[in-house]
């Protein structure tokens, strides 16, 4: 992993001494929805059939608001929220989004019904969000609410068997052995900042982006860093939406005003350290399967996104270092999302 960010710094470094800004656009406002699909076995570099094996989200939104009074939201997000960072009254843009996300994890050998001790137990997640962002000037900040379950009320079994059933794959035998049920939270803040841009041409530019996300929840609680390199069109109006960790985020295209067509290429590199992570360390107050989390980690995003008048797609592809002791196979997967402006 610090080859690879090496390798990027090197790459764009050029880039950062020579820096031009663009005149943001006024943005309209904007509604979207969007389905995303990720599953291991679309990995670029040895696909596998385990570890974060599959994940499927619904998401939509509607962004761009004038002021944090103008977003409307149900009164108990508004009551948590306007005291915090994220309410800077009529300051920049805001956008407001949800979600539902099921995410599904598993053990390399999937035939054997009897526990696997020293391989990542059988769970899966089944989670609401809520997401309000700011953005203005090149920075960006986001505050999201995770509520969930984990354990058989995720649907997770039910959902790999039908999913494993439509592509021919092997029918996972051990989910009696997966988490108990157990409800999860977690509460997350992003940073961003896009410190260098350059116009390559009157429509094509580059960006580099500084990201930062910090969460906690028995859900997961970590806190990381990381770096976005893009080229591309629409790049001043969709930098706000950069998310190095996950494709579930909408893709960048949904604050676009433009119905014309654009495109681009992005990569990143992200580090992080994880506290606490219930898909790998067990339920938090039952007796569950558990191995031992691997608190240092990273990953390696490649992806494109492309939007064409009212429609969006992103494909993506994540390679990670490992996340618990013995683990076998390497975190890999991709992803493909496509999304409706309106």
């Amino acid at each position: 992993m610090l080859k690879i960010i090496r390798l990027i710094f090197v790459v764009i470094l050029p880039f950062i001494t020579s820096v031009a800004v663009a005149a943001e656009a006024p943005l309209r406002q904007n509604s979207w929805g969007q389905f995303t699909f990720e599953n291991d076995a679309f990995g670029v570099l040895e696909p596998t059939d385990d570890g974060y094996t599959n994940g499927v989200a619904y998401t939509w939104g509607k962004t761009s608001m004038a002021s944090f009074d103008e977003i409307e939201m149900p009164n108990w997000v508004r009551a948590m929220s306007d005291w915090t960072y994220i309410n800077q009254a009529d300051k920049g843009h805001y956008s407001l989004s949800y979600g539902i996300v099921q995410a599904i994890f598993t053990p390399s050998d999937l035939e054997e019904e009897a526990l696997i001790s020293d391989d990542r137990p059988y769970a899966g997640v089944l989670i609401w969000q809520v997401k309000l962002r700011q953005f203005e000037d090149d920075i960006a900040s986001s505050l999201k609410l995770d509520l969930g379950v984990v354990g058989p009320a995720s649907l997770a079994e039910q959902t790999q068997s039908i999913i494993h059933g439509v592509i021919a794959a092997r029918d996972p035998q051990g989910w009696d052995n997966q988490l108990e049920n157990e409800p999860v939270f977690r509460v997350e803040s992003e940073y961003l900042y896009r410190f260098a841009q350059l116009a390559l041409s009157d429509q094509v530019a580059t960006d580099i982006s500084f990201y930062s996300q910090a969460g906690i929840g028995n859900l997961r609680s970590d806190a990381g860093f990381g770096v976005t390199f893009r080229v591309g069109s629409g790049l001043d109006e969709t930098y706000a939406s950069i998310n190095p960790t996950a494709s579930h985020s909408a893709n960048p295209y949904a604050y676009l005003s433009d119905t014309g067509f654009n495109w681009m290429f992005y990569i990143s590199a992200y580090g992080s350290y994880v506290l606490n992570d219930i898909t790998i360390d067990g339920n938090t107050f039952k007796d569950s399967h558990s191995v031992d989390l691997i608190h240092e980690q990273g990953q390696f995003n490649l992806g494109f996104a492309m939007r064409w008048g009212s429609w969006g797609i992103l494909f993506s592809s994540v390679r990670g270092s490992n996340q618990f002791e013995g683990q076998v196979s390497d975190t890999n997967y991709g992803a493909a999302s496509i999304s409706y402006h309106y």
